[in-house]
């Protein structure tokens, strides 16, 4: 080298790979994210108390019910689900899905019935997005 061009070349410790570790972490990143998204699709998978809870804060979303306190679910020893939350203003919100047909919910808020029908219908409208 010329006396006026003097480079320092710093060189990682022996066997890393820069390009490497920066993939790695990215690849890392994607996982995180990926984590947060498959949580979101995991209640079409989940057991029946699940899925109705699911399905029922979905249906109140859709509704645009002001929730204060979301559906909190029991399954009694026969399998029927049942919930019950409040909404800003005071209403009752009940969620039924009973032991005899547990593929069905009703969803009440005060006296006003908001849905009754498939659980499954309701979960594979979340997923499409609509």
């Amino acid at each position: 080298m010329s006396a006026g061009a003097a480079v320092r070349i710093r060189r990682s410790p022996a066997g890393v790979n820069r390009g490497a570790v920066l993939g790695l972490l990215g690849l890392a990143a994607l996982a995180l994210t990926g984590c947060s998204q498959i949580a979101a699709i995991a209640p079409v998978g989940g057991d029946h108390l699940a899925e109705v809870r699911y399905a029922a804060i979905d249906l109140l979303l859709h509704a645009q019910v002001d929730v204060l306190t979301a559906p909190v679910c029991t399954q009694s020893s026969d399998d029927a689900v049942s919930c019950t939350g409040t909404t800003v203003d005071g209403a009752t919100i009940t969620v039924d899905s009973p032991a005899d047909d547990p593929t069905v919910l009703t969803v009440t808020v005060g006296s006003e019935q908001v849905y009754s029908g498939s659980i499954q219908d309701v979960l594979e409208k979340a997923m499409a997005g609509s």
